[in-house]
């Protein structure tokens, strides 16, 4: 895969009132809502790594968060057995 063109990014996202969003970025379908932002972490990495896309995370103001910063913390909570 190291060699392969990723030209298809999923998206996470938070979206008022209905929590966070995991979608095709660029499109307005959701795939699946998440009442909390490790929940949708799992979700995205594991459907980046079987459908072979990149994955990007919005904050809640907007702005992009970076990925290792967002596997970071998905690892945090995962070793210190948050959800």
């Amino acid at each position: 895969m190291a060699n392969e063109e990723v030209k298809e990014v999923h998206e996470l996202a938070w979206v008022d009132g209905k929590g966070w969003a995991v979608k095709r970025q660029g499109s307005e379908k959701v795939i699946k809502y998440f009442p909390t932002k490790m929940e949708g972490l799992k979700y995205i990495l594991k459907v980046s790594e079987n459908q072979g896309t990149r994955v990007v995370v919005r904050l809640k103001n907007g702005k992009f968060q970076k990925f290792e910063n967002a596997t970071r913390a998905l690892n945090y909570a995962k070793e210190n057995g948050e959800d």
